[in-house]
């Protein structure tokens, strides 16, 4: 971690991303050292491959953050990377060689591909955010409220408002921390929380009408096609903001929950969820995903009855 502050510290400007499909993690542990960095004088560009969902646009910076088209080539001394697991995650139209000569990334994700010029994974931290914290530290940037609110959405929404067991300790001990800055918790989880849109409501509905219980491979998974987000007046964004595989994990008797989600013609996002005792993060990276031993998915290059049967095969005996 010293040697990834002493590399933003001798940066002058600084280029940094998003993950495809960003969330409350992605985008609040990177405004913040963004936010960080531009307060040591910084000049810092914030690049995303799809929209920021509409839940987070009360956070700071958030307004600052451009699409991967308006980012010039070779303007940057330096690549910065947090909570993006695999460089293909980013959505960057070229190799990060043509954007600066360097690359660190900053991650809390096992099955991280370590690429980059400096990197530090820490599976251990339940969010990126915690990582973003140490890092400001280290830069001696003061953790004020608006810091904090960022830092407090990305531990939040990463640890399933602190009920997932990826909680430790030094989460409770760092939310405290971002409480005493000034963080109302309630109103925090209002607004991510309780700003649902009317088309994401509808489509949870078609979500739970769906689903499919294979009690022999303790699944329960949901299937969401084109129609139906057609049908709810949805969009993809909406399918993630609301957390609609996590329903299926609340059935009793059930160790993995599933969703597959239709994404055009052609391709499936598959999202996996466990209760302990699967590693969905190993299932996911036999398709080409990824993620954490409790929370991973993929994308494929499938129709969603070749998905489907797909998932099945990945929960069988081998």
């Amino acid at each position: 971690m010293n040697e990834i502050a002493n590399a933003l510290r001798s940066a002058k400007r600084i280029l940094m991303s998003l993950h495809r499909q960003p969330d409350g993690d992605s985008i609040g542990s990177t405004l913040a050292i963004a936010l960080g960095l531009r307060r040591l004088g910084k000049h810092v560009t914030v690049a995303t491959p799809d929209p920021v969902p509409r839940v987070y646009d009360f956070l700071p910076g958030v307004d600052t953050i451009v699409p991967w088209a308006e980012v010039q080539d070779g303007a940057y001394d330096l690549v910065a990377l947090y909570d993006c697991a695999d460089e293909r995650r980013t959505g960057a139209p070229r190799p990060f060689a043509a954007y600066a000569p360097k690359v660190l990334q900053v991650d809390h994700h096992a099955t991280n591909s370590r690429y980059g010029d400096v990197v530090f994974v820490d599976p251990l931290a339940a969010a990126s955010a915690e990582l973003a914290y140490r890092t400001l530290e280290l830069l001696g940037v003061t953790v004020d409220r608006e810091l904090a609110l960022l830092l407090y959405v990305g531990l939040e929404t990463d640890t399933g408002g602190f009920r997932y067991a990826s909680t430790t300790p030094g989460s409770h001990r760092l939310a405290a921390r971002l409480l005493d800055a000034g963080i109302d918790p309630g109103e925090v989880s209002q607004l991510v929380y309780e700003r649902q849109s009317e088309g994401g409501l509808r489509l949870l509905g078609l979500a739970l009408h769906s689903l499919r219980v294979r009690r022999d491979l303790s699944l329960a998974y949901f299937v969401l096609s084109d129609e139906d987000f057609a049908r709810a007046g949805a969009t993809v964004q909406d399918a993630e903001t609301i957390g609609i595989v996590d329903y299926a994990r609340r059935l009793a008797g059930i160790e993995v929950a599933a969703l597959l989600r239709s994404e055009g013609p052609g391709e499936v996002k598959l999202s996996l969820r466990s209760k302990g005792h699967v590693d969905v993060a190993k299932l996911a990276a036999r398709i080409g995903g990824g993620g954490h031993e409790r929370a991973a998915g993929a994308n494929v290059k499938t129709d969603l009855a070749q998905a489907e049967r797909m998932l099945l095969e990945l929960l069988s005996p081998q």
